[in-house]
């Protein structure tokens, strides 16, 4: 008997033993023993009896072990097509909206397997009110799974511009309600509250798109038109004066933001983890200038007197918690506040952890496999933070210059050896397994030296940042730059950037029979990628080709 079988053969009168018994079976059953045909006449059935609130085969003792097969059935795309149709996610609204806690979580669970498989039933579910739903749920509860449910769903249903990512800002509140939700659930994840990390991933992740979406849908809307697709704005871009209005609106986003980038405690042996990763790609949407106060006070000292950022999320605490705070839950404090410093410090912390040497050693990419991460992904959105800062804020670019270029640079040594952050940075801009983390680290180094390829190179050396000047199109050696900053020294070597007097065979004698294999394969890699783009031909190929190599026996 199968299961579609098995479950037509319950009747209203059949005892809820039997019902949940049945329902369990169709929970517990291996994927491949309901085909695709019994799987979706299983689903309209289950979701046309949960459908009728009086009198039928559903009572109320059996909604949730339904509800648990629904979800169940509905993790493959087949079960979900059927679930996203309108009046399907209207009977699941319905119940998601029930004070009966348990149903509604499992009928959040349902819609959010199914948003998430089948794109086109985001749309249909913010048109029946869900995303409201959704928001509510985020705004009053404080179990952090119920949490986390209402925000997967806002996540999912918001990764395509809609009308909600506008009615939720200006309207519904979502700015305040998420930054306060944000700060209780730092105090949860400290208190070791299960979900609690979850929970907060999912509001970071529906943060960053209301970050990135709602100010291109204001600007598509100030202009009576969508973007040039061609003209794409990239991270940040929109944010200059004439976007001021809407600075104001995501205003309250920022002190959370930047208290949860300088207080996330580390949860992995990694410096660089969720949530801190989400919440450093949000703070890519975030201006520094109109916020310069908030992301670079440094005092650690004194009480600031009620800054503009302590002074917005006291009221929206106000508005959204009459009462006390919950348990565990942090303010915001008056502990140091330098963003850039914790940038620095983290992206050190990361490099020296995964790459102390050179980078495309096999043992780099061993250990990111034994520690799970992918560092080309994890650790450049880190890097490209840093730079917003120091291109919109001299000051901060003046400080961290000071921390890794400073004046008096021991340059008697190569700088790319240094076993320190610019050494191990220089390093990464010839990486050839890390291209992401390569050009990320060459922006930062050039914003770093104001944007101005001359300084760049006066202060690395041409040889190291040659690479990365030619792939922005400056193909010809800089001139000599007038920076007051550049070391002035005549001794210096304007290719490495360092006092050396070593020659090309002083520096092989100097290396292992390894080290020697690693650079002629690091170069025969560069090689093949000119001559792939028509640059050059690879001449290792070449004299391989005309018979001028010799197999070493």
């Amino acid at each position: 008997m199968s299961y579609l079988q098995r479950y037509k053969a319950l009747s209203p009168d059949s005892s809820s033993e039997t019902k949940t018994e049945v329902f369990k079976s169709i929970s517990n059953a291996l994927p491949m023993s309901i085909d695709a045909s019994q799987r979706s006449e299983l689903v309209k059935a289950l979701l046309s009896d949960l459908a009728v609130s009086k009198g039928g085969l559903i009572g109320s003792d059996d909604t949730l072990p339904a509800l648990v097969a629904l979800k169940t059935l509905g993790r493959d795309p087949t079960a979900s097509a059927i679930i996203v149709q309108k009046e399907h996610l209207e009977v699941l609204h319905s119940f998601a909206k029930s004070k009966v806690t348990e149903n509604s979580k499992e009928a959040l669970r349902c819609v959010a397997n199914a948003v998430l498989l089948i794109e086109a039933g985001r749309e249909t579910w913010l048109s029946i009110g869900g995303g409201e739903t959704c928001l509510d749920i985020v705004k009053r509860e404080s179990a952090s799974d119920y949490i986390f449910l209402g925000a997967r769903i806002l996540f999912v249903a918001t990764t395509q511009r809609s009308d909600f990512i506008v009615k939720a800002v200006n309207s519904l509140g979502a700015v305040d309600i998420v930054a306060t939700k944000l700060d209780s659930l730092l105090g949860l994840m400290r208190a070791g509250r299960p979900m609690s990390k979850d929970a907060m991933i999912d509001c970071l992740k529906f943060t960053f798109n209301l970050l990135l979406q709602y100010p291109r849908m204001m600007q598509a809307k100030a202009k009576e038109s969508q973007e040039d697709p061609a003209n794409k704005p990239v991270l940040g871009d929109l944010w200059d004066d004439k976007f001021a209005p809407y600075v104001a609106s995501i205003g309250p986003f920022v002190p959370i933001l930047l208290h949860l980038f300088n207080s996330l405690p580390q949860t992995t042996s990694s410096p660089l983890a969720p949530p801190l990763t989400h919440v450093i790609h949000a703070l890519l949407n975030v201006p520094v200038a109109p916020f310069a106060e908030q992301w670079f006070s440094t005092s650690a000292t004194s009480t600031p007197t009620s800054t503009k950022s302590e002074t917005t999320f006291s009221k929206v605490r106000q508005r959204l918690s009459p009462t006390s705070p919950p348990s565990g839950t942090v303010p915001l404090p008056n502990a140091p506040k330098d963003a850039l410093r914790r940038g620095y410090d983290l992206l050190d912390a990361t490099l020296a952890t995964f790459t102390p040497e050179d980078p495309d050693d096999k043992s780099v990419r061993a250990k990111c496999r034994e520690m799970d991460v992918n560092l080309d992904d994890v650790a450049p959105p880190l890097a490209l933070l840093i730079s917003r800062m120091v291109r919109e804020d001299e000051e901060a670019r003046r400080r961290l210059k000071r921390w890794i270029l400073p004046l008096d640079l021991d340059r008697s040594t190569p700088l790319e050896k240094k076993p320190n952050f610019l050494g191990r940075c220089l390093r990464l801009m010839t990486s050839v397994y890390f291209p992401k983390l390569k050009d990320s680290v060459g922006e930062m180094l050039f914003a770093l030296c104001n944007s101005d390829p001359n300084v760049m190179a006066a202060q690395l050396g041409y040889g190291n940042c040659a690479g990365f000047l030619f792939n922005k199109g400056i193909i010809s050696p800089p001139n000599a730059s007038s920076d007051g900053d550049i070391p002035s020294d005549p001794d210096i070597n304007p290719i490495t950037g360092a006092k050396s007097d070593e020659s090309p065979s002083d520096i092989l004698a100097g290396m292992s029979e390894e080290e020697k294999e690693r650079e002629a394969e690091k170069l025969f890699v560069l090689f093949d990628r000119l001559e792939k783009m028509g640059m050059t031909v690879n001449p290792v190929r070449k004299a391989q080709q005309e018979g001028k190599l010799e197999e070493i026996p």
